[in-house]
């Protein structure tokens, strides 16, 4: 699914593949997938066709991609993105495809479910969690400093246990269950801890991995869990994730724990975590 480091890093690939490319056609749903979303009452071929993008840009959770009118396309959730220059090179299935005047394709697929909607010039998305994504600062701003972050902790949080701090609510767009997983392991604290028994320098610290964590998940080209717009996993090795958690832990060897939790799986070392 995409998070921050996804679609900062595939938008940065994305910018520097498809600016200034004209589109020459348009399939959608080529291959049927009942949880991909459009825009209703929109002929895609009619208003992508010929379209020149202008930009491609994050905005939490959320890419899109503008176009020379001002128009967007906006995509969210479990897309997946392939580039190629070679009609055979597409993948078997897609949702979205998109063909450039130049021979290159986009082609856009959905893992589980996801959104590509577009809007008109003008035309302000109806999209509460795209508008709340778009009016707050992320870890990747100057504005998410350590008082913003305090700022975000309710008045009253003495049963709110971290991860529904991180990952609820939309304190934090575009910071999901999977990141989350790697910031508490660095940070050496379990999901189900309680935000109220932190002392202020363990909160301090939280924030602090916080921001390194997401910074280097970007930097590497996103998760290893995640593949970009060539197909290649990103760079960023997991620490905690589906692909690690049978290993045990790196730093000590105990069995890491995988439980159900707020409506994802989380995981732990119940020696490092406290």
């Amino acid at each position: 699914m995409l998070e921050l480091p996804e679609t900062y890093a595939f938008s940065r690939q994305l910018n520097e593949l498809l600016r200034e490319k004209e589109i020459q056609t348009v399939a959608l749903q080529s291959s049927p997938h009942k949880f991909s979303f459009f825009s209703e009452d929109i002929d895609y071929g009619v208003f992508l066709q010929h379209q020149i993008i202008k930009k491609v840009y994050p905005i939490a959770a959320y890419i899109v991609i503008e176009f020379a009118d001002q128009s967007r396309l906006v995509f969210r959730d479990g897309i997946r993105f392939y580039y190629v220059d070679q009609p055979e090179d597409l993948p078997p299935k897609h949702q979205l495809l998109l063909s450039f005047a130049d021979g290159s394709f986009l082609a856009c697929s959905t893992a589980m479910y996801g959104a590509m909607l577009y809007y008109e010039a003008g035309a302000e998305p109806n999209d509460h969690y795209f508008n709340v994504s778009a009016s707050c600062p992320v870890p990747y701003d100057k504005a998410f400093d350590f008082a913003y972050f305090c700022s975000l902790i309710p008045e009253t949080p003495k049963k709110m246990s971290l991860k529904a701090f991180l990952g609820t609510e939309q304190r934090i767009p575009g910071l999901g269950n999977g990141c989350m997983q790697d910031i508490f392991f660095q940070a050496g604290f379990r999901p189900r801890r309680l935000l109220a028994s932190l002392d202020p320098d363990q909160l301090e610290k939280l924030y602090q991995v916080t921001i390194q964590t997401l910074e280097t998940m970007k930097e590497n080209g996103g998760r290893d869990t995640e593949k970009d717009v060539y197909g290649n996993f990103g760079g960023y090795q997991t620490i905690l994730s589906k692909n690690t958690y049978k290993k045990g832990c790196q730093t000590c060897g105990t069995d890491i724990i995988k439980e159900n939790y707020l409506g994802g799986t989380v995981y732990y070392c119940p020696k490092c975590q406290q």
